[in-house]
């Protein structure tokens, strides 16, 4: 069953975003971008997303590194759990010891506009 959608991906996108001013991703369980503030970076595949989806745990990637990451940016990745599985990942842009302290709190508020959808 897929849980996230472009929509519920975009609004996930579009609430965090107005209150963070940053750049947020949101990736579907293949780690390609079905949400962003960056239209163009839609349907691309995240590099730091799949090694998310492959790790089990959130992953930063700074400027050095993403030079080698596809579709990568610099930036903290993390998983968006759903009944104890990895359904997505949502992505803030930025050097990551400037966002950390934001990270939870996205990857929280990812979680829960999720489960509004479903269970609504």
């Amino acid at each position: 069953m897929q849980f996230l959608t472009y929509e519920l991906a975009q609004e996930i996108v579009e609430r965090t975003m107005k209150i963070l001013n940053r750049n947020i991703n949101v990736m579907n369980g293949e780690g390609v971008i079905i949400g962003s503030g960056d239209s163009e970076r839609i349907n691309q595949l995240h590099a730091g997303a799949l090694l998310v989806l492959k790790k089990g745990e959130s992953v930063e990637i700074d400027s050095f590194r993403a030079v080698t990451m596809k579709g990568s940016r610099p930036g903290i990745n993390l998983p968006i759990r759903f009944s104890n599985q990895i359904v997505g990942v949502v992505g803030i842009t930025g050097e990551p010891e400037q966002i950390r302290n934001y990270a939870q709190l996205v990857k929280m508020a990812a979680e829960l506009v999720l489960e509004q959808s479903l269970f609504a």
